[in-house]
């Protein structure tokens, strides 16, 4: 019996112990979260510049860039999952935005910045889900998202700057008439290849 007694209280004290050094395990894990999430919480802010006019009014029915700012300029104040569903559906949102562009914008030089902002997002959306995240690396990478969202803004601008060169005189009968020769020599192949497709037809009936 008293075998019996010893065995008991020694089965005891060792379960207090592990479920002491369990409890001291998850505090350690709890502090070093909070710290994660202040850290994280401090650098989580997105810049959109101030677009000139004519941006403006180009994006003003984009809606999907509409839904992508908003979503990505409201911070989560919680907790890190807070901001881990925060990412995960600026992501979500971030994939559309090359496949639906202005007409205006809808060229390579734009659809290539918002594909390298998607890239950027689509990282940040994976260090932020690991077990343990490294804040550090989500910090660069939010200031890198940032440098992207200016970096299309400027090559909005572009767009328009571009447009705002005046064309030299005489420039747009260049264009015409290297349109007009492209267009004659283009035709001129075809023909050829047309001739010769005969003259092969010719000598097959020939034979």
């Amino acid at each position: 019996m008293k075998y019996l007694v010893a065995f008991i209280v020694s089965l005891s004290l060792l379960s207090c112990d592990d479920f002491s050094k369990q409890n001291e395990e998850s505090l350690k894990l709890a502090e070093k979260k909070q710290v994660v999430f202040e850290t994280i919480s401090k650098k989580w802010q997105f810049v959109f510049p101030e677009a000139r006019p004519e941006v403006n009014k180009t994006i003003e029915g984009w809606k999907h860039w509409e839904q992508f700012k908003r979503e990505l300029q409201e911070k989560p104040k919680t907790s890190l999952l807070a901001f881990q569903l925060k990412i995960k559906n600026v992501s979500k949102r971030a994939d559309s935005l090359s496949l639906r562009v202005p007409e205006t914008f809808n060229i390579p030089q734009v659809k290539s910045r918002l594909v390298t902002l998607n890239t950027k997002i689509k990282s940040l959306d994976t260090y932020i889900h690991l077990e343990e995240i490294p804040e550090k690396k989500v910090v660069a990478l939010i200031g890198e998202i940032n440098e992207e969202i200016k970096g299309v803004y400027t090559q909005w601008d572009e767009v328009f700057i571009k447009k705002a060169i005046p064309k030299e005189v005489g420039e747009d009968d260049m264009i015409r008439a290297l349109d007009t020769t492209r267009l004659a020599n283009k035709k001129f192949q075809e023909e050829i290849i047309e001739n010769d497709k005969n003259k092969a037809t010719d000598t097959i009936k020939k034979k």
